[in-house]
Parts: structure tokens; C-alpha cells; sequence
């Protein structure tokens, strides 16, 4: 679900009005905890290695996840974690936590694959499986890179003394906004200082680049069944519904935000030409720059779906006696827009250029741009360099992320480490092969120590905490956080999705 830069919200506005840290004062020497956190990196890499492109194998769908973070879990039981598996409701979600008492240092770990994007370590389209699912978004990385940063802390905690504490979170279906957000709403990162995430990438960077709000449901239609040549008089047609609804989707667009965003798939369309669907079901996306926008967008879409629903049944709309049963829609998320956080973000990237992009061999890169030619983008590798920390952000929002959700609860920066080549876009064929080629496990290895020295920085810094919590607590004066899913709603999918 991330695109391939990170993504955040500008506070060009308050940076000045609240305790930053400069690049250069964060962290830009080794210190004796970094080198043990960046050793305990290396000491595991081939476990991690191991870990992750199991993880690529197996290719698990949201909420099915359930060999690729028992994995995870288990990995870091094994290194001394205490693990509590199966909260929020989510048999693949986990919290496996190392020490006691602030400040309380967060890692993501997401392991949920894309549907339909297998695809072997391949320079051309070579479907492993086919209609299986693929990690073109990076996610086998993303897990045990986050993993492997947690383990690490742990050691440098250890063998220094550092008092704190370390947790990663096991949070599936990202690619459906569904882990984060219950985790979130069930109180998992009240007590957080400060979440350090990182994401699979095609450069080497942090930013505070915004991402939009969305909220995923579907829409139920209901008709009457008849057949569709004797006597389709009879009938009324839930897929006619779905079809108006389309229509006015589409004519919405004209007139809704040029921020706004609306994407869909028909999930049931019936069964058989000759049969009058009397069931229809469409799977949406409403995106808006930011989740009062969103509401906006989401609010004329149901009154769309009113107006479907009436000019499918016409004169027998609302009449239960002749079959009438009242469109339904089932709310499955909402993902708020990002609240950024410099004073993180200037901390990471001052470990980012510490530990430095990954070495690739020139067959790495002679892999990598085989890719790029295949999208027509300059043949130049890998990323190799640190893009410089710009304070501004990005003016259009790009993708959307859960991570959003945990940014509103406590400081919350994003990390992205080049593990597919520049210009390749995520969600295809070749990121998929790129997050299972041995480039993409160097890069990974890269963000596990960059996000372990950053914890080491959060853990003997208390000026950096300070300055996190105040530029947090200034910004969430702008949106106060309430949970976008009430206390009643089951994390779920879409009808499509829901089989074994």
C-alpha cells in the first residue's frame, strides 16, 4: 500500500515553534552501543536473510498470514523476547516486548503479500504460481528487517545497560489498512515514546512527505431473481444497482477535490447471465488529502448509493413485500492522514548516512537494470547514496499507510532503504522479484541497523525524546485522534477475500 518514497505530512509552520534537533546533532558517530547494535545485525544476517525470503515464499494474504509471522514471533521469542500473539482480535498479530519502563521504543513488522503478484527472481514476467499472491510491495523485508532491528536494540540494551524498553509489533494485512489501525484502537501504543518504522524502497532516504486518509468498505446491493430472458420483467437486477453506482461514482469525479481519490472492484457481479443477480457487491477505496476531505468524498458516495439502489427497484423501492431488502454497507477501515515528526526524522537520517546505503555487486546492479529497461526508465542500478534531508514536505499526498493511525498516538518516522532498483514501481512484477533477490536482503540488513542505532539514540537521548513529544503534542492540537473503527467492528475483508 506505500508507494515507493516515504510519505508525510508538512509542519513547515511549526517546526519553528517547537524543540527541533539538527542533523548533525543527532548522531553521527559510532558509538560503543551502535557498533554492538550493528554487530548483533551482522552476527544474525543469514538468520534474517533466512527469515525474510522464507517469508517471500510464502506469499501470505491479509489476515492469512499465519506461517510468516508465527516465524517472526517465534524468532524473537528465541532471542529473549516475551511474545503475547493473537491481540486485537488478529490470530497473525503479536507484540513481542524486552525490558521495562521508558522510554518504550516501537518497530512495524508487516509480512502481508499483494494478491495476484507472483513472480519468480526474474528479470522478465515469470509467474511462479499462478493467481497467487507475490511481496511486490516488500513486505518479507519490512518483517524481519524490523525484527532484526528489535534484536539488536536488545543486545546493545543488554551489554550497556540501557534501561528502557524494546517492542515490535506484528501487524498484518497493511495492504488492506486493517493491522495498525485495531492495534492502535485497542490502546497498543498509548504508552510508545517513540515508532520507528521503515519501508522498502527504490531510494535511500527520510522524509516528511504526507500521505492521504482512506477508508475501505463494500456495498451490498440486493435485487430479485428472475430469469433473464423469460422474465426479466420480474427481476431486479443488484448488478444494475452496482452499474448506476459506477456511473455516479464516475460523474462525482468532476466535482470532487482534485486531492480526492476513488478506486473500486465489482466483488459479485452475480452468477450467471441467465439468472437476474439478486446479490451485487463493489469494493471501495475513498481517499482525501486528509480524513476530514475523505469524510466529505465518503458522504456523497452514500448518498450515490441511495440513488443506485432506487433506480434499480424504481416504483418497488422501500416495499418489503415485494422483496425489497435496503443496500448495506460494511465499513472494513479508515486510515488517517500522516502526522510526521521531524525531530525523528532528522534522528534516523543521521543514522541512515552513519551506516551508509548498502554495497551491491555489479551483478546486483546489472539485475536491477534489466528491470528498469523492462519500464523504460533509465538503466542506472541501485540507489547508492542518501538523499539529503528537505524539512518540506511533498505539497500532494501520495499513498496511504496504517502507520498514519500509530503517528496520531505517538512520534512516528518512517525510513525507506533502496531494496528495488530507482524508478521500478512497487505493486508490480519486478518489485516483487526484487524483494526476494539478494540486493533486497543487503538493503534490508542496512535498515535493521539504521533503525537500531536510532533506538539506541532514543534510549540516551532525552533531549531527542523531549523534542519529539513536544513537536507531537503541538501538531495533534490540529486533528485530536478518535479511533476511525468503533469498539464493535471485527477486523475483516471483503466478501472475495474472506475464504480459507
Amino acid at each position: 500500500m506505500h508507494k515507493p518514497h516515504t510519505f508525510r505530512t508538512c509542519l513547515a509552520l511549526l517546526v519553528a515553534s517547537v524543540p527541533t534537533l539538527r542533523a548533525q546533532d543527532a548522531a553521527l558517530e559510532w558509538t560503543e552501543p551502535k557498533r554492538t547494535a550493528a554487530a548483533a545485525v551482522d552476527a544474525r544476517a543469514e538468520t534474517l536473510v533466512d527469515a525474510s525470503r522464507r517469508i517471500w515464499e510464502l506469499a501470505e494474504l491479509a489476515l492469512k498470514e499465519h506461517r510468516s509471522s508465527e516465524l517472526l514471533a517465534a524468532l524473537l521469542e528465541q532471542e529473549g523476547f516475551t511474545v503475547e500473539r493473537g491481540v486485537s482480535d488478529m490470530p497473525t498479530a503479536f507484540v513481542a516486548s524486552y525490558g521495562e519502563g521508558h522510554p518504550i521504543v516501537a518497530y512495524l513488522a508487516e509480512f502481508d503479500a499483494l494478491p495476484g503478484l507472483s513472480q519468480r527472481v526474474a528479470p522478465v514476467i515469470d509467474v511462479l504460481v499462478p493467481g497467487a499472491g507475490g511481496h511486490g510491495c516488500g513486505h518479507n523485508l519490512f518483517g524481519a528487517g524490523s525484527v532484526g532491528a528489535g534484536i539488536a536494540l536488545k543486545a546493545a540494551m543488554q551489554k550497556h545497560d540501557l534501561a528502557g524498553t524494546v517492542r515490535v509489533y506484528g501487524t498484518p494485512a497493511e495492504e488492506q489498512g486493517i493491522g495498525k489501525v485495531f492495534m492502535v484502537r485497542d490502546g497498543l501504543f498509548d504508552d510508545v515514546d517513540a515508532c520507528l518504522s521503515w519501508h522498502p524502497s527504490n531510494e535511500n532516504s527520510v522524509s516528511v512527505d504526507p500521505s492521504k486518509a482512506l477508508r475501505s468498505f463494500e456495498v451490498t446491493f440486493y435485487g430479485r431473481s428472475a430469469h433473464a430472458a423469460g422474465a426479466p420483467w420480474k427481476g431486479v437486477s443488484a448488478l444494475d444497482a452496482v452499474e448506476a453506482f459506477e456511473t455516479g461514482l464516475n460523474l462525482l469525479r468532476e466535482h470532487m477535490p482534485e486531492s480526492a481519490r476513488i478506486h473500486y472492484v465489482v466483488t459479485d457481479g452475480g452468477q450467471a447471465p441467465n439468472v437476474i443477480p439478486a446479490r451485487a457487491s463493489i469494493w471501495l477505496f475513498t481517499r482525501g488529502k486528509d480524513w476530514p476531505e475523505e469524510e466529505q468524498v465518503y458522504e456523497h458516495v452514500l448518498k450515490i448509493v441511495e440513488g443506485a439502489d432506487l433506480m434499480a427497484w424504481g416504483e418497488e423501492h422501500g416495499r418489503p413485500e415485494r422483496g425489497y431488502r435496503a443496500p448495506e454497507v460494511d465499513v472494513f477501515t479508515g486510515l488517517y492522514h500522516y502526522n510526521p515528526n521531524h525531530a525523528a526524522a532528522r534522528a534516523v537520517h543521521a543514522n541512515l548516512v552513519l551506516v551508509g546505503p548498502a554495497d551491491y555487486t555489479e551483478a546486483e546492479h546489472v539485475f536491477a537494470r534489466h528491470l528498469q529497461t523492462a519500464f523504460e526508465v533509465e538503466p542506472d542500478g541501485m540507489h547508492t547514496t542518501v538523499t539529503p534531508f528537505d524539512p518540506d514536505a511533498a505539497p500532494e499526498p501520495g499513498g496511504s499507510t496504517d502507520v498514519a493511525n500509530v503517528s496520531w498516538i505517538c512520534p512516528t518516522i518512517d525510513l525507506s532503504v533502496a531494496n528495488w532498483p530507482q524508478d521500478v514501481p512497487a505493486h508490480s512484477w519486478a518489485s516483487t522479484a526484487a524483494s526476494g533477490s539478494s540486493a533486497a536482503y543487503k538493503a534490508m540488513l542496512v535498515a535493521s541497523k539504521v533503525l537500531a542505532a536510532a533506538g539506541v539514540d532514543v534510549l540516551t537521548k532525552p533531549e531527542l525524546v523531549r523534542a519529539m513529544r513536544a513537536e507531537f503534542e503541538e501538531q495533534s492540537k490540529t486533528f485530536p485522534y478518535v479511533s476511525p473503527v468503533g469498539p464493535e467492528v471485527m477486523p475483516g475483508l471483503p466478501s472475495h477475500m474472506r475464504g480459507d
